[in-house]
Protein backbone atom coordinates (compact mmCIF):
# COMPACT_ATOMS: atom_id res chain seq x y z
CA UNK A 1 0.00 0.00 0.00
CA UNK A 2 1.76 3.83 -0.20
CA UNK A 3 0.48 6.38 2.25
CA UNK A 4 -0.60 9.88 2.15
CA UNK A 5 1.97 12.59 3.79
CA UNK A 6 0.01 14.73 5.19
CA UNK A 7 0.65 18.65 6.11
CA UNK A 8 -1.09 18.51 9.89
CA UNK A 9 -0.72 15.83 12.16
CA UNK A 10 -3.16 13.58 12.30
CA UNK A 11 -0.96 10.37 13.97
CA UNK A 12 -1.51 12.33 17.77
CA UNK A 13 1.91 10.46 18.67
CA UNK A 14 3.82 13.44 19.67
CA UNK A 15 0.68 14.92 21.79
CA UNK A 16 0.46 11.39 23.57
CA UNK A 17 4.14 11.68 24.19
CA UNK A 18 3.86 15.06 25.55
CA UNK A 19 1.13 14.30 28.11
CA UNK A 20 3.09 11.10 28.89
CA UNK A 21 6.14 12.72 29.80
CA UNK A 22 4.67 16.15 31.11
CA UNK A 23 2.83 14.02 33.89
CA UNK A 24 6.27 12.56 34.87
CA UNK A 25 8.53 14.86 34.30
CA UNK A 26 6.67 18.03 35.29
CA UNK A 27 9.03 19.78 33.06
CA UNK A 28 9.53 23.52 32.17
CA UNK A 29 9.60 24.60 28.64
CA UNK A 30 12.71 25.51 27.13
CA UNK A 31 12.59 28.52 24.25
CA UNK A 32 12.52 27.26 20.81
CA UNK A 33 13.44 30.01 17.56
CA UNK A 34 10.23 30.68 15.88
CA UNK A 35 11.47 29.59 12.63
CA UNK A 36 11.16 25.87 13.69
CA UNK A 37 8.51 26.17 16.98
CA UNK A 38 5.10 25.81 15.04
CA UNK A 39 5.77 27.05 11.40
CA UNK A 40 4.62 26.37 7.64
CA UNK A 41 6.66 27.02 5.12
CA UNK A 42 6.09 27.41 1.25
CA UNK A 43 8.07 26.81 -1.18
CA UNK A 44 10.13 29.07 -2.34
CA UNK A 45 13.31 29.43 -5.08
CA UNK A 46 15.52 28.04 -2.69
CA UNK A 47 13.25 25.73 -0.56
CA UNK A 48 10.76 22.94 -0.20
CA UNK A 49 7.35 23.15 1.26
CA UNK A 50 6.93 21.99 4.84
CA UNK A 51 5.85 22.75 8.49
CA UNK A 52 7.75 21.90 11.85
CA UNK A 53 6.25 22.21 15.36
CA UNK A 54 9.18 21.85 17.87
CA UNK A 55 9.13 21.98 21.59
CA UNK A 56 11.86 21.44 24.23
CA UNK A 57 11.68 21.07 27.85
CA UNK A 58 13.93 20.72 31.15
CA UNK A 59 13.28 19.41 34.49
CA UNK A 60 14.54 17.61 37.09
CA UNK A 61 16.89 15.06 36.61
CA UNK A 62 17.25 15.88 32.91
CA UNK A 63 19.08 18.02 30.65
CA UNK A 64 16.22 18.40 28.08
CA UNK A 65 13.63 17.05 26.23
CA UNK A 66 12.98 17.78 22.64
CA UNK A 67 9.37 16.58 20.60
CA UNK A 68 9.41 17.69 16.97
CA UNK A 69 7.44 16.68 13.81
CA UNK A 70 8.94 17.76 10.96
CA UNK A 71 6.47 17.80 7.47
CA UNK A 72 8.27 18.00 3.87
CA UNK A 73 5.33 18.00 1.02
CA UNK A 74 4.36 14.77 -0.51
CA UNK A 75 7.49 12.87 0.88
CA UNK A 76 7.76 12.73 4.84
CA UNK A 77 6.41 13.06 7.96
CA UNK A 78 8.80 12.24 11.09
CA UNK A 79 7.80 12.37 14.58
CA UNK A 80 10.78 12.55 16.93
CA UNK A 81 11.22 12.43 20.84
CA UNK A 82 14.51 12.95 22.93
CA UNK A 83 15.31 12.87 26.52
CA UNK A 84 18.57 13.45 28.03
CA UNK A 85 19.30 12.77 31.51
CA UNK A 86 21.51 15.51 33.44
CA UNK A 87 24.53 15.85 34.86
CA UNK A 88 25.01 13.43 37.46
CA UNK A 89 22.45 10.87 35.99
CA UNK A 90 23.29 8.22 34.33
CA UNK A 91 19.72 6.55 33.27
CA UNK A 92 19.71 5.80 29.68
CA UNK A 93 18.29 8.79 27.00
CA UNK A 94 15.05 8.45 25.42
CA UNK A 95 15.15 8.43 21.54
CA UNK A 96 12.14 6.99 19.43
CA UNK A 97 11.02 8.17 16.01
CA UNK A 98 8.49 7.38 13.47
CA UNK A 99 9.02 8.24 9.48
CA UNK A 100 5.98 8.41 7.39
CA UNK A 101 6.46 7.81 3.48
CA UNK A 102 4.43 6.81 0.72
CA UNK A 103 6.00 3.53 0.26
CA UNK A 104 7.49 3.02 3.94
CA UNK A 105 7.23 3.59 7.98
CA UNK A 106 10.41 3.61 9.84
CA UNK A 107 10.22 2.99 13.40
CA UNK A 108 12.70 2.98 15.61
CA UNK A 109 13.42 3.61 19.46
CA UNK A 110 16.19 3.20 22.26
CA UNK A 111 17.17 3.74 25.33
CA UNK A 112 20.88 5.05 25.04
CA UNK A 113 23.08 4.11 27.52
CA UNK A 114 25.01 6.43 29.25
CA UNK A 115 27.18 4.73 32.02
CA UNK A 116 29.87 1.97 29.74
CA UNK A 117 28.21 -0.84 29.92
CA UNK A 118 31.24 -2.83 28.90
CA UNK A 119 32.51 -2.02 32.74
CA UNK A 120 29.53 -2.19 34.62
CA UNK A 121 27.60 -4.69 33.85
CA UNK A 122 24.95 -3.65 36.32
CA UNK A 123 23.66 -1.27 33.58
CA UNK A 124 21.34 -3.46 32.07
CA UNK A 125 19.97 -4.96 34.70
CA UNK A 126 19.06 -1.39 36.52
CA UNK A 127 17.83 0.21 33.68
CA UNK A 128 17.03 -1.69 30.39
CA UNK A 129 14.72 -4.92 31.42
CA UNK A 130 11.60 -3.07 31.29
CA UNK A 131 12.09 -1.76 27.96
CA UNK A 132 13.30 -4.99 26.85
CA UNK A 133 10.07 -6.58 27.50
CA UNK A 134 8.33 -3.67 25.78
CA UNK A 135 10.19 -4.49 22.62
CA UNK A 136 9.65 -8.44 22.98
CA UNK A 137 5.69 -7.77 23.87
CA UNK A 138 5.61 -5.68 20.39
CA UNK A 139 8.28 -7.38 18.22
CA UNK A 140 5.84 -9.97 16.50
CA UNK A 141 3.15 -7.10 15.66
CA UNK A 142 5.86 -4.85 14.21
CA UNK A 143 7.73 -7.67 12.63
CA UNK A 144 4.41 -8.95 10.69
CA UNK A 145 4.60 -5.28 8.65
CA UNK A 146 8.21 -6.50 7.46
CA UNK A 147 8.75 -5.64 3.79
CA UNK A 148 11.64 -7.56 3.76
CA UNK A 149 14.95 -7.86 4.75
CA UNK A 150 16.18 -5.30 7.11
CA UNK A 151 19.12 -2.55 5.60
CA UNK A 152 22.29 -3.71 6.48
CA UNK A 153 23.55 -1.81 9.26
CA UNK A 154 24.30 2.06 9.28
CA UNK A 155 26.23 4.55 11.43
CA UNK A 156 22.79 6.08 11.12
CA UNK A 157 20.17 6.03 14.21
CA UNK A 158 21.55 4.66 17.67
CA UNK A 159 23.46 1.94 15.90
CA UNK A 160 27.12 3.23 17.04
CA UNK A 161 26.08 4.92 20.03
CA UNK A 162 23.10 2.73 20.92
CA UNK A 163 22.05 0.07 23.33
CA UNK A 164 21.99 -4.14 21.93
CA UNK A 165 17.88 -3.55 22.04
CA UNK A 166 17.79 -0.61 20.07
CA UNK A 167 15.03 -1.07 17.51
CA UNK A 168 15.06 0.50 13.62
CA UNK A 169 12.09 -1.63 11.78
CA UNK A 170 11.45 -0.80 7.80
CA UNK A 171 7.80 -1.62 7.85
CA UNK A 172 4.65 -1.49 5.53
CA UNK A 173 2.83 2.00 5.73
CA UNK A 174 0.22 -0.35 7.57
CA UNK A 175 2.20 -0.54 10.63
CA UNK A 176 1.80 3.06 11.47
CA UNK A 177 -0.88 2.66 14.28
CA UNK A 178 1.05 -0.48 15.62
CA UNK A 179 4.16 1.85 15.56
CA UNK A 180 2.23 4.55 17.71
CA UNK A 181 1.45 2.40 20.04
CA UNK A 182 5.26 0.96 20.08
CA UNK A 183 6.68 4.31 20.85
CA UNK A 184 3.96 5.54 23.62
CA UNK A 185 4.65 2.17 25.76
CA UNK A 186 8.66 2.93 25.30
CA UNK A 187 8.11 6.31 26.22
CA UNK A 188 5.80 5.18 29.69
CA UNK A 189 8.56 2.80 30.42
CA UNK A 190 11.57 5.04 30.14
CA UNK A 191 9.14 7.61 32.64
CA UNK A 192 9.63 4.66 35.10
CA UNK A 193 13.18 4.38 34.98
CA UNK A 194 13.30 7.81 35.04
CA UNK A 195 11.36 8.26 38.43
CA UNK A 196 13.46 5.74 39.79
CA UNK A 197 16.86 6.83 39.36
CA UNK A 198 19.43 8.16 41.37
CA UNK A 199 22.59 10.91 41.02
CA UNK A 200 25.30 8.80 40.41
CA UNK A 201 28.06 8.46 43.27
CA UNK A 202 30.13 11.55 43.55
CA UNK A 203 33.47 8.92 42.76
CA UNK A 204 31.73 8.03 39.26
CA UNK A 205 30.49 11.58 38.28
CA UNK A 206 33.12 12.88 36.45
CA UNK A 207 33.81 9.53 34.10
CA UNK A 208 29.97 9.50 33.47
CA UNK A 209 29.54 13.05 32.40
CA UNK A 210 32.74 12.85 30.20
CA UNK A 211 31.57 9.90 28.25
CA UNK A 212 27.79 11.47 28.14
CA UNK A 213 29.33 14.12 26.63
CA UNK A 214 31.78 12.78 24.04
CA UNK A 215 29.28 10.09 23.18
CA UNK A 216 25.55 11.27 23.41
CA UNK A 217 26.38 14.85 22.47
CA UNK A 218 29.06 14.47 19.63
CA UNK A 219 28.65 11.63 18.27
CA UNK A 220 25.21 11.20 17.86
CA UNK A 221 24.71 14.73 16.90
CA UNK A 222 27.35 14.07 13.64
CA UNK A 223 25.72 10.90 12.78
CA UNK A 224 22.54 12.20 12.76
CA UNK A 225 23.46 15.59 11.36
CA UNK A 226 25.61 13.70 8.35
CA UNK A 227 22.73 11.06 7.68
CA UNK A 228 19.55 11.73 5.16
CA UNK A 229 18.31 13.76 7.82
CA UNK A 230 20.36 16.53 7.49
CA UNK A 231 19.73 17.69 4.02
CA UNK A 232 16.32 16.35 4.79
CA UNK A 233 15.40 19.21 7.30
CA UNK A 234 17.51 21.71 5.23
CA UNK A 235 15.65 21.38 2.02
CA UNK A 236 12.55 23.04 4.25
CA UNK A 237 14.40 25.30 6.75
CA UNK A 238 17.41 26.18 5.12
CA UNK A 239 21.06 24.90 6.79
CA UNK A 240 19.66 27.87 9.57
CA UNK A 241 16.66 26.12 10.40
CA UNK A 242 18.19 22.40 10.67
CA UNK A 243 20.90 23.76 12.62
CA UNK A 244 18.60 25.00 14.96
CA UNK A 245 16.49 21.57 14.91
CA UNK A 246 19.67 19.83 16.01
CA UNK A 247 20.46 22.44 18.74
CA UNK A 248 17.12 21.96 20.02
CA UNK A 249 17.42 18.24 20.08
CA UNK A 250 20.81 17.96 21.26
CA UNK A 251 21.90 21.10 22.75
CA UNK A 252 24.45 23.73 21.40
CA UNK A 253 27.80 23.00 20.13
CA UNK A 254 30.76 23.47 22.16
CA UNK A 255 32.75 25.33 21.07
CA UNK A 256 30.04 26.74 19.04
CA UNK A 257 29.58 26.30 14.46
CA UNK A 258 28.51 28.22 12.21
CA UNK A 259 24.59 29.27 12.21
CA UNK A 260 23.18 29.48 8.93
CA UNK A 261 25.47 27.35 6.54
CA UNK A 262 26.09 23.28 6.76
CA UNK A 263 28.32 22.17 9.81
CA UNK A 264 30.80 19.65 9.78
CA UNK A 265 30.61 16.84 12.78
CA UNK A 266 32.45 14.44 10.70
CA UNK A 267 35.32 14.86 13.41
CA UNK A 268 33.73 13.33 16.39
CA UNK A 269 35.11 10.26 18.36
CA UNK A 270 32.29 7.74 18.32
CA UNK A 271 33.14 6.36 22.15
CA UNK A 272 36.05 6.50 24.31
CA UNK A 273 39.28 5.68 22.51
CA UNK A 274 38.39 5.50 19.19
CA UNK A 275 40.24 8.11 16.61
CA UNK A 276 37.67 10.40 14.50
CA UNK A 277 36.32 9.37 11.32
CA UNK A 278 38.44 11.35 8.28
CA UNK A 279 37.09 14.25 6.91
CA UNK A 280 36.86 13.71 3.44
CA UNK A 281 37.21 16.84 0.97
Amino acid sequence: MTYEIEREDTLGLRAGQAQILGDALQWEPLPVPDLIAHNRIEAGPENESGAVDVDSYTATKIERSTLYRFHRSGMLNEHLAHAWPGTGYDFPALTTVIFEMPEVCIIGADFIPVGDVAFDQTYYGRYMLGYADVVARHWPKLTSYRLGPEPPPSPYFTLQVGSSVGVLLYLDPAAIDAGKEFLLEVTAEWTNVYRDAGPVAESDADRVEARRLAVMKKAYKGLDYHSPAGPGLASVLGWTGANMMFDAVFGPDDPPQVADAQRNYLDVTISPGTPPRPVRG
